[in-house]
């Protein structure tokens, strides 16, 4: 790399990147606790928790397209920063939850408040990196979750040691705070702002529909980890959950480290077929007797696969946007993230339901040929020709 090459790791995006892996590691407190929550406490069957997930993740979809207009239209750092409050506010709250109703109430709340969170965070980090070093700029920013999910779910276990679910939401309420204080200490660039008509283009950006429905596709699968992988080794008998989420998290981390670059020097298509390549054995191997040995393998496979998916994706969405409609574009991009997730937890628990968790992840594991036959049919050459016409206008290529 050039010694006259822009930074990437500026004092603000240093400040950003600290606040939203707070952000992400209250939100993994929660990921493997409540399910436990949800079915020791307020006694929910296999598919309830499944829309336990769903509803989430579904209200994240719901507020979305309008989280991005507001951030291209009235500026990213005042809706992300009262995002983040709701947020903290928000985690706290289930503690009051004596009902599956109650809960589910909270849950979309909730849900609301991550979608906009996130979608603000994300808009910020594209304003920040440098244009040449995009890849690998939103590859260190991406960073943030699996650290996250490192830490977050294993310390979420340890706080509801004994069944302290209480002592759990004020860990969560503590940390979404210190990531809120961070927030209002970063400072971020200023951007155009896009004010327009409120209507259906405002909320959605068409530009990326092809990429979104891949990651779409993709994330359902995940959802299924999200869902039902703390309950999947309570019933195979395997005690180490939280290493499961440690190994993904670190195979996850070290891919993007490697990831970003490769697609800034040699394009989308590389990365996307190694990604596919490890997606679909790590499910068949989580479906499979192989103890703790072979569900940290998996994960390993999953969790590299899915940095590769995740990263090349996200990348083909900034680059297919000018700067004043990166709100919309992120939105929409987290909105398929969120579909994807809560439909695939809803779908996949009536596959646990009516049969196993272990054949749920078998069927996961069939079920990727479908986004790899439509990336690899459809979304790429659709993006090739998008970017072709793209690059005429700039002069110069962003990708390879």
């Amino acid at each position: 790399m050039s010694r006259n090459a822009p930074r990437i790791w500026t004092r603000d995006f240093i400040l950003h990147w600290i606040g939203y892996f707070c952000m992400a590691v209250s939100f993994y407190f929660l990921v493997p606790t409540l399910p436990v929550f949800a079915v020791e406490k307020l006694g929910a069957k296999d598919s309830e928790v499944g829309y336990l997930i769903g509803v989430y993740t579904l209200a994240s979809v719901a507020v979305r397209p309008l989280a991005g207009y507001v951030l291209d239209a009235a500026g990213r750092r005042v809706v992300y920063v009262l995002a983040l409050a709701t947020f903290g506010l928000l985690n706290t709250s289930y503690v009051l939850a004596d009902t599956l109703a109650i809960f589910l109430v909270l849950r979309v709340l909730h849900g609301f408040s991550w979608g906009t969170a996130t979608s603000g965070g994300g808009t910020i980090t594209a304003d920040m990196v440098p244009e040449s070093r995009r890849g690998e700029g939103i590859g260190f920013f991406g960073l943030t979750m699996p650290m996250a999910m490192a830490f977050g779910p294993f310390l979420g276990l340890e706080l509801i040691d004994g069944d302290d679910f209480v002592r759990l939401f004020g860990a969560a309420g503590v940390v979404a705070l210190l990531a809120l204080v961070l927030a209002t200490l970063t400072r971020v660039p200023r951007v155009p702002r896009r004010k327009r008509e409120l209507r259906w283009r405002s909320l959605y950006d068409g530009q990326v529909a092809h990429v979104g429905v891949v990651m779409l596709l993709s994330t359902s699968v995940y959802g299924a980890i999200l869902a039902f992988i703390a309950l999947h080794c309570e019933r195979t008998g395997v005690h180490g959950t939280g290493a499961v989420f440690l190994t993904y998290a670190l195979a996850v981390s070290g891919v993007r480290l490697l990831a970003g670059r490769l697609i800034d020097r040699a394009g989308p298509l590389p990365s996307m077929v190694v990604g596919y390549l490890l997606l679909f054995p790590g499910f068949l191997l989580l479906a499979s007797p192989g103890g703790l040995p072979g569900l940290l393998l998996a994960s390993a496979l999953v969790g590299a696969g899915n940095a590769n998916v995740w990263l090349t994706l996200q990348t083909m969405v900034i680059n297919l946007v000018p700067p004043e409609r990166r709100g919309v574009a992120n939105a929409t991009f987290y909105s398929a993230i969120d579909v994807g997730i809560g439909s695939g937890a809803v779908v996949f628990g009536w596959i646990a339901d009516l049969t196993s968790t272990t054949e749920m992840y078998r069927a996961c594991a069939l079920f990727l040929v479908v986004p790899a036959l439509y990336y690899f049919g459809f979304a790429y050459r659709d993006y090739r020709r998008k970017m072709e016409v793209l690059d005429g206008r700039r002069g110069s290529s962003v990708l390879p």
